[in-house]
């Protein structure tokens, strides 16, 4: 599940992810990428440009470099992301406070990091990296649980067959009884995977698309790419711009 996603300039590039409170390391002078039982420090960006940090729970994007991956102690039980010693930007419930969690942290580089994912409690469970088109709608077509729709949200390459297949996992869903408070939590999950698809889209332009997924669980008819392209083509519309345009910023 993906929790949130966060851009943020850094003064220092220092990025501080884990518990409340201070680091054992002397967070000036050390030398990142830096751990102690409760934080994980890494270098990223900084001043010139935001960094984009994306946190899920259990399932994400594999990152192109993985920098960390072990238990960290959370004194409050809060998940935090700041700059060296200053106050959280954010903070997230991951436990009970003093217990342990797992995270997984990836970046897009070794220096100066543009792009960091952190994993709450990773599985390492992954979709597939496959080259083809038909080999990945393949591996889509398997997916078939509410509980694993984030699965097949975890990226945004082919976003006409991920939303195809989020839809038809939310009719099946529908379907079988799902409670109106699960189903409308897999359409916030489609909600925010929908937002990063271009950097122009706000929440509020795409607050209809939810309503519009919705109502169409009730047609009986299960959602294809035709039905996924016609959103992403009412969306585009909204922006003033082509569908190819739109899906080129992704």
């Amino acid at each position: 599940m993906k929790i949130g996603e966060i851009e943020v300039f850094l003064n220092y590039g220092h990025l501080v992810i884990g518990s409340a409170g201070d680091p054992d390391f002397d967070l000036l002078v050390s030398d990142p990428p830096m751990s102690d039982t409760n934080h994980v420090m890494l270098v990223t960006r900084a001043q010139i440009a935001p960094v984009r940090i994306g946190v899920w729970r259990g399932v994400a994007p594999r990152p192109s470099r993985q920098v960390f991956t072990g238990d960290v102690q959370l004194a409050t039980g809060y998940v935090t992301l700041r700059e060296s010693s200053e106050p959280p930007f954010f903070t997230w419930p991951a436990t009970s406070p003093g217990a342990q969690v797992k995270l997984s942290i990836g970046t897009d580089a070794w220096d100066e990091a543009t792009d960091v994912t952190v994993v709450v409690d990773p599985d390492g469970d992954f979709m597939p990296d496959v080259m083809s088109r038909s080999a990945f709608v393949d591996s889509l077509a398997v997916v078939d649980s509410l509980a694993q729709i984030d699965r097949v949200l975890n990226s945004h390459n082919y976003p006409v067959d991920r939303l195809a297949a989020a839809m038809r996992i939310l009719m099946h869903a529908s379907q079988r009884g799902a409670s109106e408070a699960r189903i409308r939590y897999g359409i916030a999950s489609v909600m925010e995977w929908l937002k990063w698809l271009h950097p122009a889209i706000s929440p509020r332009l795409i607050e209809s698309v939810s309503e519009t997924i919705h109502d169409g669980l009730g047609s009986g008819t299960a959602p294809g790419e035709a039905e996924a392209y016609a959103v992403i083509f009412n969306v585009s519309s909204a922006l003033g711009i082509s569908v190819d345009d739109f899906l080129m910023a992704r």
